[in-house]
């Protein structure tokens, strides 16, 4: 009879921990207007703007971003002059990326995007952060690799994703 209740409890407490871990509506109240949004699978649309942006620094390829930036878009990363500002946003922060490879002599620059485990997303508003690896060889043979994040709020602009704001987070600048 013991047995038995403690299998039932067990599966019991399995179920319900289960449930604790469903992904559930985020509710925020902003001057009396509720909005929710929600962890979801990330839309294919937006991680297709997304992927073009984060590839298109493999080969410098400026073309790939010049549509995907909203007029007051905002890119942040760790290459001077740190933030660029506008719909050529993207393009700036290309041209830095190839300067500082260039700097650096670095060859076979490569960015991979890893799986996204953070993705909001309400009716025309997106949050989300994307795991990166840029890896690539210096001078010598030695090995570059730089890990960290991208966040990215994208706006639905006349049914088109747009980027608003593109932030970089180093791997060491997520040391506590």
């Amino acid at each position: 009879m013991i047995k038995k209740i403690l299998l039932v409890s067990i599966f019991g407490l399995l179920a319900l921990s289960r449930f604790s871990y469903a992904k559930k509506p985020y509710h925020l109240n902003i001057n009396r207007k509720v909005i929710t949004t929600t962890d979801t699978i990330p839309n294919a649309d937006v991680m297709e703007v997304v992927r073009k942006a984060i590839y298109a620094a493999n080969d410098f390829n400026v073309q790939a971003v010049a549509n995907l930036y909203t007029p007051n878009a905002v890119v942040a990363d760790d290459e001077p002059p740190y933030s660029w500002n506008g719909p050529t946003a993207g393009i700036q922060w290309i041209n830095a990326v190839e300067k500082a490879v260039k700097d650096f002599r670095i060859t076979k620059f490569a960015g991979t995007i890893e799986p996204v485990k953070v993705y909001q997303q309400n009716a025309d508003n997106v949050y989300v952060v994307v795991p990166v690896n840029y890896t690539g060889d210096l001078p010598g043979k030695a090995h570059f690799s730089a890990r960290g994040a991208f966040t990215f709020v994208l706006r639905q602009i006349n049914d088109k994703w747009l980027i608003k704001s593109q932030a970089w987070m180093p791997e060491k600048g997520m040391d506590y």
